[in-house]
């Protein structure tokens, strides 16, 4: 928001209630999900918008399709049609919803989709903040589906390879205890943590001196280029920053299966290590292990951290660059011969 704020454009918020819905398992209510959609068409009548983008928000897709307006959804793989974890059992974040979601498409007179919430996306463009290379679409209908690798959205940072040596954890501390400040006492470089939400407070010592900072989030492009290598819980845009930039990860998925996939993908890369608690709970779609403490012990990570590989001086992928302003609008925004809307999506 900061950002956007900068740039001197205009931005809206959502009221208090909508922001304390949850954007994946809340949409199999259809009293819920309507009372979302309708908050979204006010937004498209104020903005009066040529086109919208959506973070797979499904009350904006229907939004829009009720409002005739083209759209585009950021993706990744596993928010495609047809994706399975497990490679045949659709998720149960994408079939429960899916009673609901049709039930509030035919108050709106718009055609119903079939056993997968994810034809919603398919409606419109499937954008996939990535490249073809890093991140391979694969599936039973993708020939058939509008979707398009954006490149990156992220600036690349310049690596100081040989001196990399600071650490940055992203959403696995939620604080530096005793346990985590004995682990990393020895490390040679300044550490970050990263919340990702609210502030933590640092424990007495350590922090206090400098050496371990804790903020809600951190500029990777300023931080980038001294890292060594990353903690993260396995999110799509922290794991393939990392692959791209050559900086080595140990991932911290949690019971989480999206953020297993997209850790096991950096670990077949030879980028990252996969690494869980003792006791598997099942699979858990919220907080990250920030929150929960679904993690091995401090020591077991810095064990693995030792062995990484090196830091890569230059990008994983030279096509990982930035598209210009004008590329990525004319990427967005050309039609597409394809209509999965009539061919696939309907039942």
């Amino acid at each position: 928001m900061e950002h956007v704020q900068a740039a001197g454009w205009p931005s809206k918020t959502y009221p208090p209630w909508a922001e304390a819905v949850d954007p994946w398992l809340s949409w199999s209510d259809p009293d819920v999900l309507m009372r979302a959609v309708e908050l979204d068409r006010q937004t498209l009548r104020d903005v009066a918008p040529s086109m919208v983008i959506n973070d797979c928000r499904i009350p904006m897709v229907i939004a829009a399709l009720a409002e005739g307006i083209q759209f585009a959804t950021i993706c990744q793989d596993n928010q495609v049609p047809g994706y399975c974890y497990d490679g045949s059992t659709i998720p149960a974040t994408w079939t429960l919803p899916v009673d609901a979601i049709n039930k509030v498409l035919a108050l709106l007179e718009i055609d119903p989709i079939a056993d997968d919430a994810r034809w919603l996306f398919a409606r419109g463009t499937m954008a996939v903040p990535s490249t073809a290379e890093l991140e391979p679409i694969v599936g039973p209908y993708v020939e058939e589906l509008d979707i398009v690798h954006t490149g990156l959205l992220n600036k690349q940072a310049s690596t100081s390879g040989s001196r990399a040596a600071d650490l940055l954890f992203y959403r696995t501390a939620g604080s530096a205890d005793e346990e985590f400040l004995a682990a990393f006492a020895d490390w040679n470089g300044s550490i970050y943590i990263a919340t990702g939400e609210t502030m933590v407070g640092a424990a007495p010592g350590e922090p206090s001196r400098g050496r371990v900072q804790i903020g809600t989030l951190w500029d990777l492009d300023a931080i980038g280029p001294g890292l060594r290598a990353v903690v993260h819980h396995g999110g799509h845009g922290t794991t393939l920053r990392c692959i791209a930039e050559g900086i080595p990860a140990v991932v911290l998925p949690g019971p989480n299966p999206e953020r297993t996939a997209n850790g096991e993908r950096a670990e077949r890369l030879g980028r990252a290590i996969v690494m869980h608690a003792d006791v598997n709970t099942g699979p858990v779609w919220g907080p990250a292990v920030d929150v929960t403490g679904d993690r091995p012990a401090w020591s077991d990570v810095r064990a693995a951290l030792d062995h990484l590989p090196p830091r890569l001086h230059s990008p994983a992928s030279q096509d990982a660059a930035d598209q210009s302003s004008q590329q990525l609008v004319d990427l967005l925004t050309t039609p597409s011969s394809i209509n999965p809307h009539s061919t696939f999506a309907s039942i």
